[in-house]
């Protein structure tokens, strides 16, 4: 029996048992965020938040567009955020976060460190972001997004995944390590 082939709609071309899937078929597709974490020695984190008085603060970030690679969805927010640029070279993968709110649903965030960059950070064309400041780790504010507080924790901690709003699920399965008996093998 020959193996059939086609092509999916973003147009590449799949051979045997794959050329009849869709992208239905090819599991869960979640919307991707791109978070920008700007570090300074100092110890402080660039937060940004728009001018409304009770917006919360947050990393600069935005969505991961199809078709774009996420290093290049960090240099974009970057820029369209912050005003600055910055080169591939120094983008880093900071952390990964799988989350879950009631009013957004499921996402997942992928946290990138971007460790140099040209450019005074000021407000750009992003109009979530009309307002940025610096703020220590120590001391971040109140109003600071769950998710990129559970994420800075996390990467100060040389963490890097976490899962955050999901509720423990009846029947969900256990840790490995808390199940009496279990010996990891090596």
């Amino acid at each position: 029996m020959r193996a059939a082939a086609g092509k999916t709609p973003g147009g590449a071309v799949v051979t045997g048992n794959d050329a009849n899937r869709t992208d239905t078929d090819c599991g869960v597709q979640l919307p991707i965020n791109i978070h920008v974490l700007m570090w300074r020695a100092d110890g402080s984190v660039l937060l940004g938040r728009s001018g409304e008085p009770d917006s919360p603060w947050r990393l600069p970030w935005g969505e991961l567009h199809g078709g774009e690679p996420a290093i290049e969805a960090v240099l974009r927010i970057a820029d369209d955020t912050a005003s600055v640029m910055a080169m591939a070279a120094h983008v880093w993968l900071a952390h990964v976060a799988h989350h879950y709110y009631a009013d957004t649903g499921e996402r997942v965030g992928l946290f990138f460190r971007l460790t140099h960059w040209r450019g005074m950070p000021s407000p750009g064309q992003d109009p979530r972001t009309n307002q940025l400041q610096w703020h220590h780790l120590d001391a971040l504010p109140e109003s600071l997004t769950a998710l990129d507080r559970e994420a800075l924790a996390r990467w100060q901690d040389n963490d890097m995944y976490s899962e955050l709003g999901w509720n423990p699920r009846v029947g969900a399965v256990p840790r490995l390590r808390g199940i009496a008996g279990f010996r990891a093998s090596s």
